[in-house]
């Protein structure tokens, strides 16, 4: 059975592991709503009555006379305030059309001030007392070691109680109202019946079964905020409606949170989460079979697009691509859906799948270059090469070829098995790398490829492994051939200096279509060319033998690739042995005017 890749493991892991990814999630959730920026608060959103800083040093503020202005200024000061003057503030917003008061201040003790102020807040709130929810608050302590639970509820019995308790990320980010699961858990052993969230009670809704994101509006400030001192101030039918929470926002007070936009109340935040669950927009996960659905269809996407990439290259291009779109993807459902998705599993799957992956191939393609550089190195000009190991195409370490097409050049030594015999092994060793020495040069100035060394012949392509066109390839070829026989030329000057015999080689040239790539075993490839258009170079090479006057013999498919101006014999159709019919044979004597030729075409 064939084992998955490494880097589909990779691609699976951060997808198995999403549920321990919460706090990398909640930083995104945080960059979401810096890149959301700031609503336009409206109508249906709570109003924050603030027990503000100016609220508490009202006697500071105005003067005992414009005090005296207002029947509620006189009793406002240092905190705390009396139960009347709250039950005072709550009723003034109810007495103008508000739809309810909810207090973010827990009553857990008698009133300082003695039992009249508890009957008068009581008193003055009856009226509305189906429209007043009071507040319950939920924490623990640890005392000797133990960690205890404590429910504290007012003393006051209206019948809405809320429950203040929020939710923070891991970064201690409050992002969240508590849902039923949280609720079943952490109050479990307490009287029934337990307090839904302040924002629920404030509803009249049972809470959701998870957690539901609060959609915070913006920074403090956000949401429609009057400072309890200005209750009465505010233009008539400003209240009609309304749903109004009273708070404490001053900074001495304490009781401030960390959230996406910086510090806010606990007043604000509860403000924000009374105004999500008033206008449904909480965030929420998708359930699990949905989420199962959205991860196999993510995970099908990512290893369709990896599969397709080719080279390491392509497959981080593909892993930057896929993480940016699940960025996208996710940042618009949170944004539009307001659904909360694994994002930092669907981000960090195809990088890692992708950089696992491009690890892989970018081995695989080092160990190409390296062979490559190895095979080539001596076969072919240091900018072909350069070429070649940027894109190593099909050159790579596997067996097996493609079609091309290329210039064929073959050169061999006339006569010289019988000078072998004469010579003693190092001297025709050294004879040999000499004339190999002189030819080979020719092609690797010509951009050619060196395909091998058969004794005393030499084999060459133009156009493999890489094509600057035909006509191009066959000029290149031509202008090898010729300086091969202008460098055997002086060696053999060289040789009758010393008083050796020379030498005659006999070159074929020929285009045509061959099969190029790896040829050999998986323990020793050599890359070369095959094909009818090999032989047709060789035996033209094997014709010189009949043409002495003529050592390089080009065929007519090749001549038709040349510019006007070269110089050549015109030797007649000769039969070849293995090909279909007589070929057209010219001799080749110079380029003539080609070479000017040739320069004006390609300016």
């Amino acid at each position: 059975m064939r084992r998955p890749p490494l880097w589909g493991l990779a691609l699976v892991l951060p997808l198995l592991v999403s549920p321990w990814l919460g706090a990398a999630d909640a930083r995104l959730r945080v960059l979401f709503f810096q890149l959301r920026g700031p609503r336009s608060a409206g109508v249906a959103d709570p109003v924050l009555l603030a027990v503000d800083a100016d609220s508490l040093a009202l006697d500071q503020l105005l003067s005992p006379e414009e005090r005296r202005s207002s029947p509620l200024w006189p009793r406002m000061g240092a905190w705390p305030w009396s139960r009347q003057l709250q039950a005072d503030l709550a009723a003034a917003v109810l007495e103008q059309g508000a739809e309810r008061v909810v207090f973010n201040i827990v009553f857990p003790q008698p009133s300082r001030l003695g039992p009249g102020d508890d009957r008068a807040f009581e008193r003055r709130l009856a009226p509305w007392r189906d429209r007043v929810v009071l507040a319950a608050a939920y924490g623990q302590t640890d005392q000797n070691g133990l960690n205890q639970a404590q429910l504290v509820k007012p003393i006051y019995a209206f019948p809405r109680l809320g429950l203040t308790a929020l939710l923070q990320s891991p970064q201690g980010l409050t992002e969240a109202i508590p849902g039923q699961g949280w609720l079943a858990e952490s109050l479990e052993g307490f009287p029934l019946p337990h307090p839904q969230p302040l924002a629920f009670a404030a509803a009249g809704r049972r809470a959701e079964p998870d957690p539901i994101g609060i959609d915070y509006p913006g920074p403090a400030g956000s949401l429609p905020q009057v400072p309890a001192w200005q209750v009465q101030q505010q233009p008539a039918g400003f209240w009609r409606g309304r749903t109004v929470l009273i708070g404490a926002t001053a900074p001495e007070l304490g009781d401030q949170l960390e959230t996406p936009f910086g510090p806010q109340s606990g007043a604000q935040v509860q403000a924000a989460a009374l105004a999500t669950v008033l206008q449904g927009r909480g965030f929420q996960g998708l359930p699990l079979p949905l989420l199962a659905v959205v991860q196999l269809a993510w995970l099908a996407l990512a290893i369709g697009c990896l599969r397709r990439s080719g080279t390491a290259g392509s497959s981080v291009g593909w892993a930057f691509g896929l993480a940016a779109t699940a960025l996208l993807v996710s940042g618009l459902a949170w944004g539009g859906a307001h659904r909360w998705l694994p994002v930092t599993a669907l981000v960090a799957a195809p990088l890692l799948g992708g950089s696992t992956r491009a690890w892989g191939q970018w081995r695989r393609e080092s160990r190409e270059r390296a062979y490559l550089h190895q095979v080539l190195a001596r076969r072919v000009s240091p900018a072909l090469l350069r070429d070649i190991l940027d894109d190593p195409g099909p050159l790579g370490t596997q067996l097996g070829g493609s079609r091309a097409r290329c210039v064929l050049l073959f050169t061999d030594l006339v006569g010289f098995t019988p000078l072998s015999a004469e010579l003693e092994p190092s001297a025709l060793f050294t004879l040999l790398n000499r004339y190999f020495e002189a030819i080979a040069t020719a092609v690797i100035e010509e951009q050619g490829l060196l395909d091998k060394f058969i004794g005393d012949a030499l084999m060459a392509e133009f156009g493999v492994p890489r094509s600057r066109g035909d006509a191009q390839e066959a000029l290149a070829a031509v202008r090898a051939a010729l300086a091969m026989r202008d460098r055997l030329a002086q060696l053999n000057r060289e040789l009758v200096a010393q008083g050796q015999p020379t030498l005659r080689q006999g070159i074929g040239l020929h285009v045509g279509e061959v099969i190029a790539g790896n040829l050999g075993s998986s323990q020793r490839l050599e890359f070369t060319v095959i094909g009818a258009a090999v032989n047709v170079a060789s035996r033209l090479e094997g014709l010189t033998r009949r043409f002495p006057d003529h050592p390089i013999l080009i065929s007519g498919e090749l001549l038709a690739l040349l510019p006007p101006g070269v110089e050549v014999d015109p030797l007649g159709c000769h039969p070849l042995k293995g090909w279909p019919q007589p070929l057209e044979v010219f001799g080749l004597r110079g380029l003539g005017t080609a070479t000017a030729a040739a320069a004006d075409g390609a300016a």
